[in-house]
């Protein structure tokens, strides 16, 4: 009648080893998931980047000088443009636009900063049509002014 009865359970050791496994596998894997938003930020702006550039580039083809400033590469119609730098206006039969098309019409998001104005989240140098975003340091540590 009494014959051996099983276990019903685990023993205080058995759970706290379990307990002491999971929060080792969580320590490796939850700073790695922490750097997967801000990594994925980066490489969407490393692609923004790339994106305006290529609009001013193709802006510049066209039409012989830089725009006088980023706005200009998204304009859906002809206006009259002129670089303040260099003082050329364009020529209504260069202009071949718009050079970057986004849903809203405006500059893309930066996605670090989530705007798109120029000086504070775009750095654009109407004299040489250079593009960068604005400040602040990437996660391998360089400067995002640099890239």
């Amino acid at each position: 009648m009494y014959g051996s009865r099983g276990r019903n359970g685990f023993t205080l050791i058995e759970v706290l080893i379990v307990i002491v496994v999971i929060a080792v596998l969580a320590a490796i894997v939850v700073p790695r998931l922490l750097g997967a938003g801000r990594q994925s930020k980066e490489s969407s702006l490393r692609g923004h980047l790339k994106e305006i550039r290529d609009a001013v580039a193709l802006f510049q083809a066209h039409c012989g000088t830089y725009p006088g400033d980023l706005q200009d590469i998204c304009e859906p119609t002809f206006a009259n443009i002129t670089n303040p730098s260099n003082g050329v206006t364009i020529a209504q039969s260069d202009w071949q636009g718009p050079y970057l098309t986004t849903p809203d019409g405006n500059l893309p998001n930066n996605p670090i900063t989530g705007a798109n104005v120029e000086g504070t989240d775009w750095v654009y140098d109407s004299a040489t049509g250079s593009v960068s975003a604005a400040a602040g340091t990437a996660l391998d540590g360089s400067d995002y002014s640099g890239w």
